[in-house]
């Protein structure tokens, strides 16, 4: 299988995992503790990402790479396909008419997109030109 088809499954399967996690976590917060809709999705997005973070960096890319040399790039990346996903959603919803429901799924897209990109060739590249 080749490399980056082999990283496209991969970072998927990763996403869906972490997405299924992230929500378990948010919906258990609400249902079990009692704590409101903003502090669970923040924190069952927080957990999502680390889990992102660390199968993307062990499983998907298998980057050998310093925490204190990937981490930071991955946020950083993470924050950049957030704010891409966002202004995709806001413009194609109200700026261009579009259903709000197909553009939050442009979004998405935008943000799988921009993240694995920027993972592979950014965040988790090997110094040997890959």
């Amino acid at each position: 299988m080749n490399g980056i088809f082999r990283q496209s499954l991969r970072f998927a399967l990763v996403g869906v995992l972490n997405t299924l996690v992230g929500l378990a976590v948010i919906l258990g917060l609400m249902f079990l503790f009692g704590i409101g809709p903003g502090v669970a999705n923040a924190l069952g997005y927080a957990i999502g990402l680390l889990i992102s973070f660390i199968l993307n960096r062990l499983w998907t890319f298998e980057s050998g790479r310093s925490l204190k040399d990937v981490l930071p790039k991955y946020l950083a990346v993470a924050f950049l396909s957030y704010l891409l996903n966002l202004g995709i959603v806001l413009s194609a919803s109200s700026g261009l008419g579009i259903n709000p429901y197909i553009s939050q799924v442009m979004g998405i897209v935008s943000y799988t997109i921009f993240m694995f990109c920027g993972c592979r060739w950014f965040v988790f590249a090997s110094h040997r030109g890959v």
